[in-house]
């Protein structure tokens, strides 16, 4: 399995290295969150396969939106918001385990429900689409971006501290405030 997501990693940067560069960065992050709250070997295998993977769905958005700067239209940002359902069609043959696959599908919702693609809440989205969730924003607001430079690392934890409990999970949001390891 390991060779086959290096081969779909190959693939996305020769498109957009960006993701792939951000999804590496976020499995690291996730990585360190998980340890930092003592999730089991399994769930761990299925965050770090779904941080790998989670934004592969994007290889179908044209990189002229991928990459434009202010804001989208309505039909540019709705395929936006399908890459994680895309995501999870393009690499349905690999037979991921379930929980890989849902929270590929999840690492866009929110607690509160604000999310996408679903609109789930709470205790309806996988521990480790939660964690990707938070990890996802940390990455992609303390790095520079396609279409903006990088906002920091101070207001990337100031977002998560912010939203705590309201788009974040509270205790993943904690489990990052205490692991400065990343």
């Amino acid at each position: 399995m390991e060779s086959t997501v290096q081969v779909l990693e190959s693939v996305m940067a020769a498109r957009d290295p960006y993701t792939v560069t951000h999804q590496q960065g976020v499995a690291q992050l996730s990585l360190a969150i998980a340890r930092e709250m003592g999730l089991e070997a399994r769930q761990t295998r299925n965050l770090m396969m779904a941080a790998r993977l989670h934004d592969f769905g994007k290889i179908s958005v044209p990189i002229a939106i991928l990459s434009r700067p202010g804001k989208l239209s309505v039909p540019e940002m709705a395929m936006i918001k399908s890459h994680p359902t895309t995501g999870c069609r393009y690499v349905k043959p690999l037979t991921l385990p379930t929980a890989t696959f849902m929270t590929i599908m999840q690492h866009h919702e929110r607690i509160n429900g604000s999310g996408y693609p679903f609109g789930l809440s709470g205790e309806d989205l996988l521990l480790e689409a939660r964690i990707l969730g938070v990890a996802d924003v940390v990455e992609a607001m303390a790095s520079h971006r396609p279409y903006r430079p990088s906002l920091g690392i101070e207001m990337a934890l100031e977002e998560i501290s912010q939203h705590r409990g309201i788009l974040y999970d509270p205790s993943v949001v904690d489990a990052l405030a205490e692991n400065t390891s990343w």
